[in-house]
């Protein structure tokens, strides 16, 4: 019997993250109210469901090989600093750029986009990082890209991993957004650009760097600004443009180097 295994990971860790939603973060938010630090740790138990799902049920996805061989591939490459940097550097610099643009645009001060909230500053960018960059990455960016690599080239491969990691968030854009009138069609279109162009940007750097670290940081780089981030649609639209803009160059000089080499 030849079974889809990738299809099955996909599946189910969407009925997971759904289940997990609906029956855990929101009686956690909308009947116990339960405290800002309480509430971001139950967001972190979600957010990690892709890796669980993957750990816990290995023998479901993947049967030709070992759970610790795996593991050990997806972090044994070196890793030097500049690359790591540059990994956080690059999502992070395009939405502290896109708030620059943005707030020339509405005439006001970046800062009057920040929000701190009522979470110490240590703990947000803890609770941040072992969130979704940390919980999420072994099972989109380790099994995901594998799977969907073993199929398709890199380009198709890229946008169908992106495509998946991005639906995974709709029931959030549901529940967990303020853009709930007509701005919710630019922003989900958003969704879709920037977090594709994100998993291609991952997949060009995991491709040199094969450790998973680089886009555990990539994603916390672009994580942690949405953290403070209290700005309008018109952000979303500006980050988007950028993605598009850079997202081609970057697929540009990765096939360019494959030629050379």
């Amino acid at each position: 019997m030849n079974v889809n295994y990738l299809k099955r990971y996909i599946i189910s860790s969407y009925i997971l993250v759904w289940a997990l939603i609906i029956f855990l973060a929101a009686p956690a938010s909308l009947i116990f109210k339960v405290s800002p630090v309480i509430m971001w740790i139950v967001r972190n138990i979600v957010a990690w469901s892709p890796s669980y799902l993957l750990l816990f049920g290995w023998k479901y996805f993947r049967t030709d090989e070992k759970r610790t061989t795996f593991l050990k591939r997806c972090f044994s490459a070196k890793v030097s600093l500049l690359p790591l940097l540059s990994s956080f550097g690059l999502t992070f610099g395009l939405s502290i750029l896109s708030l620059f643009l943005y707030s020339l645009m509405t005439q006001k001060t970046m800062f009057s986009y920040i929000n701190l909230g009522t979470v110490s500053l240590p703990l947000s960018i803890f609770l941040s990082f072992t969130s979704g960059p940390t919980g999420e990455e072994l099972g989109w960016r380790g099994y995901m890209r594998e799977e969907f690599n073993k199929k398709y080239h890199f380009l198709k491969s890229s946008i169908y991993q992106g495509l998946v990691w991005c639906f995974w968030h709709t029931l959030l854009w549901v529940v967990d957004s303020k853009f709930t009138d007509w701005r919710a069609v630019p922003y989900i279109i958003a969704n879709i650009v920037v977090i594709t162009s994100i998993t291609i940007c991952m997949n060009i750097i995991l491709e040199k760097y094969n450790n998973l670290i680089h886009s555990i940081f990539m994603h916390f780089g672009f994580n942690i600004v949405y953290v403070f981030l209290d700005a309008d649609i018109g952000f979303f639209i500006i980050l988007t443009l950028l993605y598009l803009l850079i997202t081609p160059i970057a697929i540009h000089i990765r096939n360019k180097t494959v030629e050379r080499l």
